[in-house]
């Protein structure tokens, strides 16, 4: 935890500056004085004393529930304690009989700074903790611009916007063909799984990335939506810090293995005519893409359920036990015509919304933000950039349907893929709730700190084997092996009934369960016989990508000295890497003769001409115009495994 004092704000103050100077350092100090009391006077003592002897929080919440004159409609029998009980500080109760209500009344007579009832109870709760994460927020850009190890970024200058515009001319929209050869599905699906790669990567080599992704995921988690009675889980605790970690890093491997599988699978159907295996494959794959297209659905939901966004009051948290989902409040017809935005966003989120619906829902929700300009600032850039990962699978499954006969989600067939996963996340969970990576993520942001996050990375692998008996690359690449494993004897078995028309006809032996210090054991029996360049997708840290590890194409290309300034940038070495807008990225694509092909959802394909190989990729376009930060890094990652560009690869003409 950073000590905050006194002496980090005050300023002495100059009778040569100007007014607003002098009020500035004011109005710093004032916030110094509050931070400081905040730190250091415990949540019981903040009920009733206020920085100065100001009036405490109870005295300013109690005055502002009686001006509005707000009530619950179910509060009246649900109370909360606010006694000094260290971890059960806040705690909620609601009285089971007459006589418990009638108690609960009387302690509120008698201690009405420790028990009060929940319509004063909840925005007395709000109040303290948004306190926190306001100065916490002013800390870590206190921190931030004090910081000598955490890197800047400057803007380089911008192109002319006639040049823009005459670039931007030459990009041509090219339309998506009405039928895809098996050749094209297997390269998108084969693009994925290199976009999930390099995501990976840079979680291990840029810590950025990775605390980018950590904080995404820990202030979108379900517990801080509200529940039905607008309550609210702890929101500062370690555990759920410690969960993020833990969930971007399994997650981000185990997307690389669902799109390896689809590529095996697509590959596998290529010319294959036989009339038992074929059916086999197509569910399996119809079975995995559905698993997939769920996944990103969910991960959409959960961006855009977040309180402070464009659709938060449309959802409420549902509590089963340890578990904590998302559900949607209402229908979202119910906005049709008050809000189109918020309809198609609600018709993406929901739980019946099919892929083939999703991709007439994402075309009008694309439509809308383009016609309507401001709207698109509604959503923040992780739920744009939610939508474009849910575009993708809906949009590839849209291809995959064009080149082969797909078929319904079944579990009639049999789960394979979808069943292991949902075994291994099931053991997964029980890992993830004892996680504790609280020196290396607290507070936060300490990830960009030197050594935080390589220490972090170690930290999960080493848990990760100590629990499951084997690493999370090694897991999921047994799992999938195991898949494989299952289609073949699937196909035997469909086939041995199929034949045993005179015969003797012998089920597949059932598996009987083994526990889970039993599968811990075996994995560590066969990681002594695995080869150490057989172990693939380790999650530990790697020393970002050096200029001499990417093979340097044979021809170099002729470009105008803007375009050349603009990939500098994008392949800039250094961590003071700027920014680049996406007008301009995409005028110099179109300068070279890319054209373009709208996924929708802000994904966008760009084609490369006949002299470059054909060879095409998928980016996300950026919900602000400026692509920084993690975009930029990811940009630059794809661009060198896709088309191996480097900063060099450019020379002026």
């Amino acid at each position: 935890m950073t000590t905050v004092s006194s002496d980090m704000f005050e300023a002495e103050e100059d009778p040569n500056i100007p007014e607003l100077q002098r009020d500035l350092q004011r109005k710093y100090r004032n916030v110094g004085s509050k931070v400081q009391f905040r730190v250091e006077t415990d949540l019981h003592h903040q009920q009733f004393n206020g920085v100065n002897g100001g009036p405490g929080d109870r005295e300013v919440i109690r005055t502002a529930v009686e001006r509005r004159q707000r009530r619950m409609a179910d509060g009246k029998d649900h109370w909360a304690v606010f006694l000094d009980l260290g971890k059960d500080y806040g705690r909620w109760m609601k009285p089971n009989v007459a006589e418990g209500m009638t108690a609960a009344e009387g302690m509120a007579a008698r201690y009405p700074l420790g028990m009060m009832p929940a319509y004063e109870a909840m925005p007395f709760l709000n109040r303290q903790t948004t306190t926190y994460i306001f100065y916490n927020h002013l800390i870590e850009e206190i921190l931030e611009l004090g910081s000598d190890s955490r890197a800047k970024s400057a803007r380089p200058g911008k192109k002319s916007t006639r040049e823009t515009a005459d670039a931007m001319a030459k990009l041509t929209i090219a339309p998506e063909p009405l039928k895809a050869s098996i050749s094209e599905v297997i390269a998108q699906a084969h693009e994925q799984k290199m976009a999930s790669e390099d995501y990976l990567e840079l979680l291990r080599s840029e810590p950025v990335v990775l605390n980018h992704a950590v904080n995404m995921i820990n202030f979108s988690r379900p517990e801080l939506v509200q529940d039905d009675r607008g309550r609210i889980l702890p929101m500062f605790t370690d555990k759920y810090l410690s969960i993020a970690f833990f969930e971007v890093v399994s997650d981000a491997v185990k997307t690389i293995f669902t799109w390896d599988y689809v590529v095996r699978l697509v590959r596998m159907l290529d010319g294959l005519d036989d009339k038992v295996k074929r059916p086999l494959l197509v569910q399996e794959l119809s079975n995995t893409c559905h698993l997939e297209y769920r996944r990103a659905q969910t991960a959409f939901r959960r961006q855009i359920s977040t309180t402070m966004g464009v659709a938060g009051k449309c959802f409420r948290r549902i509590t089963a036990g340890d578990t904590s989902k998302v559900a949607i409040k209402g229908q979202p017809s119910d906005f049709t015509v008050a809000d189109p935005q918020l309809h198609y966003i609600l018709r993406l989120c929901h739980p019946d919304t099919s892929h083939t619906n999703a991709a007439q829902w994402i075309q009008k929700l694309d439509d809308h933000n383009t016609l309507y300009a401001d709207d698109l600032k509604r959503l923040d850039d992780d739920q744009v950039f939610a939508l474009g990962d849910l575009a993708i699978i809906v949009s590839f499954m849209h291809t995959l349907s064009t080149s082969l006969t797909m078929v319904p989600s079944s579990k009639k067939t049999g789960l394979l893929f979808t069943g292991r996963t949902l075994e291994l996340d099931a053991e997964l969970a029980q890992y993830k709730a004892d996680a504790d990576f609280g020196d290396y993520l607290v507070p936060t942001d300490n990830l960009l700190e030197p050594d935080a996050a390589a220490d972090a990375l170690q930290a999960l692998d080493d848990f990760v084997v100590g629990h499951a008996g084997t690493g999370l690359g090694s897991l999921y690449e047994d799992m999938l092996n195991g898949c494989l494993d299952d289609i073949e004897k699937k196909f035997s078995h469909l086939k041995s009934r199929l034949e045993a028309v005179n015969k003797t006809y012998i089920p597949l032996p059932l598996e009987e369960p083994k526990t889970a210090s039993v599968r811990a054991e075996q994995r560590r029996e066969k990681e002594k016989t695995r080869p150490a360049e057989a172990k693939v997708y380790d999650i530990t840290a790697i020393a970002p990508r050096q200029p001499d590890v990417v093979v340097v194409p044979a021809s170099r290309l002729k470009v105008k000295a803007s375009v050349a300034t603009l990939f500098g940038t994008i392949f800039a070495k250094s961590e003071a890497r700027g920014s680049v807008s996406w007008a301009d990225f995409a005028a110099a694509m179109a300068d070279m003769g890319f054209s373009v092909t709208p996924k929708g959802g802000s994904i966008y394909t760009f084609h490369a001409p006949e002299s470059m190989g054909a060879r095409s990729i998928t980016l996300h376009r950026p919900h602000a115009s400026e692509i920084e930060g993690y975009s930029l890094l990811i940009l630059s990652r794809r661009l060198t495994r896709t088309f191996r560009w480097e900063a060099e690869t450019f020379e002026v003409d």
